[in-house]
Formats: structure tokens, sequence, C-alpha cells
């Protein structure tokens, strides 16, 4: 009987943590672990005209961030990404999508209110970002 009662409180206190799990790593957390991340990142906004803030996170990765997803496009898993500025994300985001192997990156820039796509993104790519905007 001790067994059974132990055996729940284990199971019980185990389980919403898996109820809780993340869809993935946080942005920042993405591009420490995986470099290949931050190198597309930083392609991607190479000789762009960003916000202060957006020059911040590419130097310190430092930004409020959601879990990444994985998206379709084109039958493969690109992984999408999400900051925003610390205490001022209504309308100052960035919403990212990375190629399987992390080499190309394409951003969705909403400055202000404004958007603005970074990278040239096709039409596919385009579409697959705007799938996760909230």
């Amino acid at each position: 009987m001790l067994t059974r009662f132990l055996l729940a409180v284990v199971l019980l206190g185990i389980s919403p943590c898996w109820a809780q799990a993340p869809e993935g790593p946080y942005l920042p957390a993405l591009m420490k672990q995986e470099p290949a991340y931050l190198a597309a990142w930083k392609s991607m906004v190479k000789g762009e005209k960003l916000s202060a803030w957006v020059n911040t996170f590419t130097k310190t990765q430092g930004a409020v961030a959601t879990p990444v997803k994985k998206i379709p496009v084109a039958g493969q898993s690109y992984t999408l990404g999400w900051i925003c500025e610390p205490h001022n994300c209504g309308g100052n985001e960035v919403y990212v999508l990375f190629t399987p192997d992390a080499g190309q990156a394409w951003g969705l820039l909403i400055d202000d209110g404004k958007r603005r796509w970074l990278g040239k993104p096709d039409a596919a790519v385009q579409a697959a970002i705007l799938s996760g905007v909230q």
C-alpha cells in the first residue's frame, strides 16, 4: 500500500512538468547552444538598419522570447523563433525562420508597429513566418 502511495505521489508530481514542457528551447538559448543559428541571424541582419534593441540582441542574445516552434515549409521542418524588446514588446518584435540546418534565416521585424522583411524571404517563407505571428 505504501508503495502505491509513493508511486502516485511521484507520478502526480512529475506529470505537470511533462504537460508544461516547451516546444523547444528559447531562441537566445538555441543561439548559444548551436552557433549556426547565431551565424544565420547575423547574416540576416547584416547591413540592415535596425532598432537599438535588435542590435543589442545580436550582440548579447538578451531579449524576451518564447520557445521555438517547428514549422513545415516545402515538406521540411524549419525553426520559427520570436523575440521582443524587453519592457516594450507591443509592436517591437522579430519573428525569425531558420532552415533545417540553420544555414539561413529570414525574419519579420515589427518596429513601432511597422512591418519589414529581413533576409529577402520568398512567398512560402513569408507565409510560414506569418503563420506564427500572434
